[in-house]
Parts: structure tokens; sequence; C-alpha cells
């Protein structure tokens, strides 16, 4: 399926059986587009082609009954601007691959994910952004939760290639560790083949502070919602990101549910 988003658009897709999806963002366009992953679609494949001087934001979120595959593939053009939100809060696996090809110089791509693995169940992704041209930034944004014995991976590339003065590449990716006989193995990754450029990588992975969690309890919250609550912190970044508020509030009480701060998980 073609989509051809120009001028100031607002779209939004809901996707319910595999499906192939190219989209070309026009020139000078702006705009938002939130795409919805359904129960029945077992595989989505992304081809975004973001156009010179190009505005737009892109909001992914994962709610299907059942596995889900999402590949995703990126280009832009010169000063283009995207920027990612993805949300999976569901039990199910997720395997995920992306890869940005900033082709010219001045493209800017940013992505927020948010990730809950619940137990028994496994995310998994495998980005690259790759630096094509000179003064090019990609920023990388990474948060998961996980519960007892759930199961994350994440390799997170930033490659910039020879003559890519300027170039920036940042990412960051916090995992909280909730329960036991969980799994998280994160690979940072930064292959730099110039040297005017700026580049940098951090990994949190590590249980909730118990200081924090004491003081959650004293203010009358039982340990389960104490717990909730410190693992919204690391969704509501992503869920920010939605311009129709009523989705907004939608989407943060899903997510509220789901990691128990209503006390019924």
């Amino acid at each position: 399926m073609e989509i051809l988003l120009q001028d100031r658009f607002q779209e939004k897709y809901i996707v319910q059986q595999d499906t192939t999806y190219t989209i070309d963002v026009q020139s000078c366009a702006t705009g938002f587009m939130m795409m919805e992953i359904d129960t029945g679609c077992t595989s989505l494949d992304l081809q975004i082609h973001v156009q010179e001087s190009a505005n737009t934001r892109v909001f992914i979120y994962n709610h299907a009954q059942n596995d889900v595959q999402l590949n995703i593939q990126i280009s832009q053009e010169q000063d283009s601007n995207l920027e990612m939100g993805l949300l999976d809060i569901e039990k199910h696996q997720f395997v995920w691959n992306h890869h940005v090809d900033l082709k010219e110089t001045g493209a800017y791509f940013k992505i927020l994910s948010g990730q809950l693995c619940h137990e028994q169940g496994k995310k998994s992704c495998d980005m690259e952004v790759c630096h094509e041209a000179s003064h090019t930034q990609g920023i990388m944004n990474h948060f998961a939760v996980l519960l007892d014995k759930g199961q994350f991976e994440m390799v997170a590339n930033g490659n910039i290639l020879k003559n890519c003065k300027e170039a920036q590449s940042h990412q960051a990716t916090r995992v909280l560790t909730l329960g036991k006989d969980h799994s998280a193995k994160v690979i940072p990754l930064l292959l730099i083949d110039e040297n005017e450029v700026k580049a940098s990588h951090a990994l949190t992975i590590g249980q909730p502070d118990a200081d924090q969690l004491y003081y959650l309890q004293s203010r009358g919250l039982t340990y389960k919602q104490a717990l909730g609550l410190l693992s919204v912190g690391y969704f509501l970044p992503v869920i920010e990101m939605i311009e129709d508020e009523d989705l907004k509030q939608q989407l943060q009480e899903t997510m509220e549910s789901q990691v128990g701060l209503y006390g019924n998980q």
C-alpha cells in the first residue's frame, strides 16, 4: 500500500493484517501519522522516504494479541526532520528490525521507544542509524520494563561513515528489572570512520531504588502499585509524543493498568 503525505497532514491507520506500506513524505510537508498494529497482523513492513525539509512525527502502537514482526526502512533527504515513537506493552513476542539512512546534509532522526516485557514474553530490536552525509543527527532513546521471566534484547548501532563531518550520533537505553528470572541483553554500538563528530551511548540496567519504593509505600501504595508507578515514568516520555489528547489519556490508562498501578496485575 502506498501513502503520500503532503502539505499539512494528520493520519491514522489501523493494521489488522500482514501489510507493506510505502510512505512518501513530500518536500516541506509537516504533520503527524499514527499507526496501530492490531490483532491479526503478524508482520508489518514500513518503507518511509522523507523528502527535503519535511517535518514529520510518526507513532507506532502495538496492541496485537499475537506475535508481531516489525520491519522499518527509512531514508531521509536534506534538512528533513523525523521523530518517531513506539509503544509496545502487550504480552506477546515482538521482533523489531529498524534501519535509517540519513542520506543528505541536515537530516535529523530521533526515536523514543517504550516496551513492557511480561512473564515469558520476549522483545527484541536490532536498530541502525547510518550517517551518509555531514551535519546529520541520529538520536535513539529506548526504555524497557521487565517483569518475571521477561526477556529483552536490544542492539542500537550508530554508524558514521567517512567524510560525514559534524555528524552526531547519540543513544541511551534504560532497562528497569522487576521480579525474578528475567533476561536483558543490550548492545550499544558506535561505528565511526570520521574524526570531526560527536557521539555518545549510555546504558542502565537495574532494579528499582529501594528508598523510592519505601517512600511510595509510606504514602499508602502497595508494593505492586509502587513498582507500577516507577514503571510509568519509563513510558510517559513516549506517550507524550501523541498529539491526540483523548488517545494519549487512553493509552496512559492502559499502560498504568498493564504495569499494575491499579493493583489488578
